[in-house]
């Protein structure tokens, strides 16, 4: 079972915004300084948590609602961090996410449905890690906008088996299942921090 938990949520420290474009196809602005993607795994010891730092995304919201919207991530797998140099190294490595052969973990969004209310969505989609794809369920939740930002929440979880990490480390147990969290702080027309 893949059950997907992705937050878009605050990284501080990455500057500068990214232009998905505006206008045509309802592309928004994301905000990168202010968003943050990371995921969590619980192990015998410690859970472990890493952040993404390079990232790239396409949020596009025709007519401004979330309803028929498409969400493409692109995340730079060698720039996750646990801030611990070995936890980094065994992370990286072959038995888990390969940086050196699978530079990229993709998610591409196939439909998004409404959930069960009106401020969240269902998104259906493909990850593409480690050279396999399988298809995942995004739970989205959208804020309402406040001073023109707007932050889209989603939650992303996945069995990590089944994209060929089946290492585990020795005396360090980690879960099969893997939590990815994200925030997008996703910038109005016309607010501050917007491109000009």
């Amino acid at each position: 079972m893949i059950r997907m938990a992705a937050i878009l949520a605050v990284i501080v420290g990455t500057a500068g915004t990214l232009q998905a474009g505006t206008g045509a196809g309802g592309s928004q602005t994301i905000d990168k300084s202010s968003s943050r993607i990371e995921f969590h795994a619980k192990a015998t010891f410690a859970k472990i948590v890493g952040v993404f730092e390079s990232w790239e995304a396409e949020l596009k919201m025709p007519g401004g609602s979330f309803e028929g919207a498409t969400l493409h991530l692109k995340l730079d797998s060698d720039s996750v961090s646990t801030g611990s140099g070995i936890k980094d190294k065994e992370i990286k490595n072959k038995n888990f996410f390969d940086v050196k052969q699978f530079p990229e973990i993709e998610f591409a969004p196939t439909k998004v449905t409404p959930g069960p209310d009106p401020a969240k969505f269902v998104m259906e989609g493909n990850l593409t890690m480690r050279g396999i794809t399988k298809p995942v369920t995004v739970m989205i939740t959208v804020h309402p906008v406040v001073e023109g930002h707007q932050m889209i929440d989603g939650e992303i979880a996945f069995n990590r088996r089944d994209f060929g990490m089946t290492h585990n480390v020795p005396f360090n147990k980690v879960a099969n299942e893997v939590e990815v969290e994200m925030h997008l702080n996703v910038v109005k027309s016309g607010a501050a921090g917007a491109e000009k």
